[in-house]
């Protein structure tokens, strides 16, 4: 005979199977086409929530989010959310380890206070997303983020974040660090 709980520890662990694999196959789909509108015929991409669907899996790592913000158009800084040369998907979240009193830019929904996943509908438009981000910091350590990649999804993780701690985000993901992502310098020692 079972016992109730090794049961619902079974159903449990089948449950999270289950959610990772949807996670894994909905939305960090393996290919490595353009998938989208090729730009023809409109201006806008649809804007989906799998930003969320990624968050999810990383808090299942036991990664301390706070305060994550699900964008939509209106509300994204960069303004390129649904549109056809930028993501569909948008999150930004705070990590309760990095001192907001220490953060340059501590507006709410600021990579500097934790991270941003960003959904594009390829790999090619997330590394070239995060080879840009890269271009624009150069030379300014508290704009430097770590950046990972898995799939069409971009992970931009604070400055303010040390090395092991962005390790932690890269193997919930089981991501790849972006071309050029490593900042020069650990902005929490300068």
């Amino acid at each position: 005979m079972q016992r109730p709980g090794r049961v619902a520890s079974v159903a449990c662990g089948v449950a999270l199977a289950v959610i990772a694999a949807a996670v894994t196959f909905g939305v960090l789909s393996t290919d490595d086409a353009d998938g989208g509108p090729d730009g023809a015929g409109g201006t806008s991409r649809a804007v989906t929530g799998e930003a969320r669907e990624v968050l999810t899996r990383i808090e299942q790592a036991g990664l301390p989010i706070e305060q994550p913000i699900l964008h939509r158009p209106e509300t994204d800084p960069d303004h390129l959310l649904g549109e056809q040369d930028g993501y569909r998907s948008k999150l930004s979240f705070e990590d309760g380890r990095v001192d907001g009193g220490l953060v340059v830019d501590n507006d709410p929904g600021s990579v500097a206070l934790g991270g941003v996943i960003e959904v594009f509908d390829s790999p090619r438009e997330a590394r070239t997303r995060a080879q840009q981000l890269q271009r624009d910091a150069e030379g300014i350590p508290t704009r430097s983020e770590r950046a990972y990649v898995l799939r069409g999804v971009l992970l931009r993780l604070s400055p303010y974040l040390s090395e092991y701690q962005a390790e932690q985000y890269r193997r919930a993901l089981d991501a790849s660090p972006a071309p050029s992502a490593s900042p020069t310098s650990d902005v929490r020692e300068a």
